[in-house]
């Protein structure tokens, strides 16, 4: 039986292509983890605000579905679904979405929990300077929140970018579905998902170091 070797050239041939699938997955992670902290951010303010039995129970059960179920799932939902009720969307699009709407649920969460370290007195001193609505967030509320959820904010980014993989599904061109393209037509998988592994590594490795270098940056900002 022909043992077969592992051929690093496979490996250097593909990294080219494997960038660009990889620049395609930054795309989809930066834009859906973006507007996940806004939608994230704006639940957040109207359940502080509102204090609305029927709005945290439909927002209970969101959560509550989001982390119930696979993201490969919420994918499908998304892609294969949502034309049923005339929302064609494309595989880009869809895959965005359904990424969107995953992270928001757990930066929901995190920024709960941010909002909670920050002293009641905080809310009690600015309404006694006059300072109220979207002031009182904008300039004094969320800072402090967002600064006490730097590291699960970007450990959910990373969980973000790690999750675009499943994207290959829907026939979203990124990562993975770049390596699925080369090794089918080469037909030396290990090779291939050898620079994958790298390339998703270093990705990720970066975006968590990250947290590091923002907590003491914001931790100097204050001590000034």
């Amino acid at each position: 039986m022909n043992k077969v070797k592992f051929d690093i050239s496979y490996t250097f041939d593909a990294i080219p292509r494997l960038l660009e699938g990889a620049f395609v997955t930054l795309q989809v992670a930066i834009l859906g983890f973006t507007l996940s902290v806004l939608l994230a951010t704006t639940i957040t303010v109207a359940r502080t605000s509102l204090n609305s039995k029927i709005f945290n129970s439909i927002l209970a059960f969101y959560i509550s579905f989001i982390r119930g179920t696979p993201i490969l799932v919420q994918i499908f939902l998304v892609y294969y679904v949502l034309p049923v009720f005339g929302l064609n969307l494309g595989p880009f699009t869809a895959g965005i979405i359904a990424i969107t709407l995953n992270s928001a649920a757990f930066v929901t969460e995190i920024l709960r929990g941010g909002l909670a370290s920050v002293p009641i007195g905080q809310f009690e001193a600015a309404k006694s300077l006059g300072i109220s609505g979207y002031a009182l967030w904008r300039k004094i509320i969320l800072p402090q929140t967002f600064i006490t959820s730097i590291p699960p904010l970007v450990n959910e980014f990373t969980m973000v970018l790690k999750a675009t993989a499943l994207l290959s599904m829907i026939t979203v061109v990124e990562l993975m579905r770049v390596s699925q393209q080369i090794y089918s037509a080469n037909y030396h998988p290990v090779e291939v998902l050898s620079g994958t592994f790298v390339i998703y590594f270093l990705m990720c490795f970066v975006v968590s170091r990250s947290s590091v270098f923002l907590e003491n940056r914001f931790i100097v900002k204050r001590a000034r």
